[in-house]
């Protein structure tokens, strides 16, 4: 299983998977109340899933570490950082090949809504918490209801 972030030209695949990831798939639902009927429901279209994940950059290379020769955690910390403050949305891919389901993919653009970052125990890998929200490209000319 591999987790990348992608902008433009730059790419970055995260050293050390999250112990856990959970994407929500949900829906809009809109309840009223009808007189001498009760309440009713309207099924809406896709809510924006919101995704978050925390791990660590690491600071050696550790024998759990998904590949070598990473970049330093600061240096990731630097390029994340640059990417929220960019404006621009990033592509969020989970990639994985299981021999038994297949090929399961994630594939999102999304917004970083929040990045906290810090140290602990005093061995420089820098752990973090890395909140996305998912974006979605409105086209001209697409039926867009308020």
């Amino acid at each position: 299983m591999e987790f990348w972030l992608i902008q433009d030209e730059k790419n970055f695949r995260f050293p050390v998977l999250p112990s856990e990831f959970n994407i929500p798939n949900e829906i809009n639902v809109d309840t009223f109340n009808v007189e001498n009927f009760g309440e009713i429901s309207f099924i809406g279209k896709s809510k924006l899933s919101n995704i978050s994940i925390s791990s660590f950059f690491p600071n050696e290379k550790y024998n759990f570490c998904q590949y070598s020769n990473f970049p330093k955690p600061y240096e990731c910390v630097k390029l994340i950082k640059d990417w929220q403050q960019s404006g621009k949305p990033i592509r969020f891919i989970i990639t994985e090949a299981d021999a038994i389901q297949g090929v399961r993919d994630v594939n999102m653009l999304c917004i970083i809504e929040s990045f906290i970052y810090g140290e602990k125990y005093g061995d420089r890998d820098v752990y973090f918490t890395l909140e996305l929200r998912e974006y979605r490209i409105v086209e001209e000319g697409q039926g867009v209801n308020y």
